[in-house]
């Protein structure tokens, strides 16, 4: 009986000291995948702007539809679908934005509801299938990566403060991003929270018969500091570069990741690169295409 006792001793202390190696090349792999993702959304983007002169724009336009006077809006992330082996799919894009001008209406827009995995962070488990939010009413499939839309300008509508991920209804040029492209951020990670209040991949729509008028889905880019958020859910800022919790709506106007110590960004030459949270004070320097700053982008 002592032996037995021990044995099972050792095994237990063998499995405490294994259990945290292997969660530890868990997290690893998937921050690795989650990297490959954003190779690919890089080699997109740098293909889209090779055909067209310019990256997508941040909302995409149709022209009005369904005997309405606006058309249907997508995000920047669907015009990439050609580039990633969904063709198909942006056929009927363009198909459903003829025929309704809501673009969040499934059918005849299928993608609202398709999961694309190259938009999803592989160590988010919840973005596998599509999601139902209970207050809209809708069913979506989500994202973990936003644009890059510059940092809160100090004054308004200053071009110095631009993202990759700013302008409307053009694209940024790969020739506009004076910063340099090995410095200047495309991409970046941020989970939907679980209230399912943000994080659509393909509509960029706000309709007014979604939750009596309140904005739940639309994702396509964020600036990376923001003073305060107060006209979205009751959410005051001042909101940076930092970790984040999936329990708190609120984070949903930083940038974070469900992995441990920061999050993956794409730069727009394509390298995709993990950037800690501890970086956080150069990220706004990154953030920007034409600011002028000298940084570093840290190891």
């Amino acid at each position: 009986m002592v032996e037995v006792v021990v044995v099972i001793a050792i095994i237990g202390l063998l499995l405490g000291i294994l259990l945290p190696a292997v969660q530890h090349v868990r997290a690893a792999a998937s921050r690795t995948a989650c990297l490959s993702n954003l190779r690919q959304v890089g080699l997109a983007l740098h293909n889209y702007e090779g055909n067209h002169r310019s990256l997508p724009p941040v909302i995409v336009t149709f022209p009005p539809s369904g005997g309405t006077a606006f058309g249907a809006v997508v995000s920047w992330r669907a015009p990439l679908l050609p580039y990633l082996e969904q063709a198909p799919l942006w056929a009927n894009t363009l198909e459903a934005s003829r025929l309704d001008p809501y673009s969040y209406h499934a059918p005849p827009h299928e993608g609202m509801t398709t999961v694309i995995r190259t938009f999803a962070c592989p160590a988010d488990g919840r973005l596998s299938g599509p999601l139902y939010d209970a207050e809209s009413g809708i069913t979506a499939a989500y994202t973990s990566y936003l644009g890059v839309g510059g940092r809160h300008p100090g004054e308004r509508g200053n071009p110095r403060y631009y993202g990759v991920f700013a302008t409307y209804p053009k694209g940024t040029r790969l020739a506009d991003i004076l910063d340099g492209t090995s410095n200047t951020l495309a991409v970046g990670e941020r989970p939907p929270p679980d209230s399912l209040e943000d994080g659509w991949w393909y509509s960029a729509m706000c309709g007014p018969d979604q939750s009596g008028g309140r904005c739940r889905g639309p994702a396509t880019a964020l600036v990376v500091d923001m003073p305060q958020a107060s006209s979205y859910g009751g959410c005051s800022g001042p909101f940076f570069y930092g970790p984040g919790r999936l329990d708190n709506p609120c984070d949903r106007f930083h940038f974070w990741s469900v992995h441990p110590g920061g999050a993956n960004f794409l730069f727009a030459d394509g390298a995709a690169r993990f950037v800690r949270y501890s970086a956080k004070e150069i990220v706004p320097a990154l953030a920007t295409r034409m600011g002028g700053e000298v940084v570093s982008v840290p190891d």
